[in-house]
C-alpha cells in the first residue's frame, strides 16, 4: 500500500506540473490546448481550469486509494503516473527548447 500511496502523490504532483506547464505555454502563445474539456475551462478562466484539473485528479486519486485493496488500483496508478510523467517530460523539454 505504501507504493500505491507514493504513486498517487506523484500523480497529483505531476498533474500540478502539467497544469503549470500548460498554463505557461498558453500564456506565451507557444501552444494550444488540445483537450477539449480543459480548453473550455482555460477559456473560462485560470481559476476554473485550476479548480477543475486539481479537483478531478484529486477525486481520482482518492478513489484509487479507496480501492487500494485491489491490485487493479496499483496497476491503474502505475499507468496513470507513467502517462503523466511522459506528458510532463515532453512539455518540459518542449518549453525549454524555446
Amino acid at each position: 500500500m505504501r507504493v500505491l500511496l507514493w504513486l498517487l502523490v506523484e500523480l497529483w504532483v505531476l498533474n500540478v506540473a502539467d497544469l503549470l506547464l500548460t498554463r505557461h505555454s498558453l500564456s506565451l502563445g507557444f501552444a494550444t490546448e488540445s483537450n477539449g474539456v480543459m480548453d473550455y475551462f482555460f477559456r473560462s478562466g485560470t481559476v476554473q481550469a485550476v479548480a477543475f484539473k486539481l479537483g478531478i485528479v484529486t477525486v481520482g486519486t482518492l478513489l484509487l486509494w479507496r480501492l487500494r485493496h485491489y491490485r487493479t488500483a496499483l496497476i491503474a496508478a502505475t499507468l496513470l503516473t507513467g502517462v503523466f510523467a511522459a506528458v510532463v517530460a515532453y512539455q518540459a523539454l518542449w518549453v525549454l527548447s524555446f
